[in-house]
């Protein structure tokens, strides 16, 4: 038999965190595991690009792999028997969501938009028109998430 896998994807936003918790509180009741999906909108410099353009694209993925690592153990510690996978997206954040949505049976984004399709960002727009699975959009302010995941996970 088959485990459950449901996707959330991440970035440095709040909405993400909120999205995290949504998605651990369901996985956790479905006895499903979550894949966490971690995309920067931090590009690599080009090589040939001055060094302290290097140096600081690489303290901006720190900080977001920091933060991401915080929350992630947030979720693990309110719920330990949570199987928690994590991958970076190494590409494109659209295709490797939608590669992972291939083997799960949900995929979870966090969303700051008021509702109107207008509003929604290229990435958010991409996964709801081709996933090959259900896909959740929680509100930034909407969710149901474990309220340490928000505050723990700023730091």
């Amino acid at each position: 038999m088959s485990t459950e896998r449901i996707v959330v994807g991440m970035d440095h936003r709040s909405e993400s965190r909120v999205a995290l918790g949504w998605a651990a509180a369901e996985a956790n009741r479905r006895g499903a595991d979550l894949v966490v999906v971690h995309a920067s909108d931090t590009p690599s410099p080009a090589p040939y690009a001055p060094v302290f353009r290097r140096a600081e694209a690489e303290r901006r993925r720190l900080s977001e792999r920091a933060a991401l690592d915080r929350a992630i153990s947030v979720v693990e510690e309110e719920y330990p028997d949570l199987a928690v996978r994590r991958y970076t997206s190494l590409e494109s954040p659209v295709k490797d969501l939608l590669r992972h949505t291939e083997a799960a049976d949900l995929l979870v984004l966090g969303s700051s938009a008021p509702g109107a399709e207008a509003h929604l960002g290229p990435l958010l727009l991409a996964c709801l028109r081709h996933a090959r699975c259900p896909v959740v959009v929680v509100n930034g302010g909407a969710g149901v998430p474990p309220r340490r995941t928000l505050s723990a996970a700023r730091g």
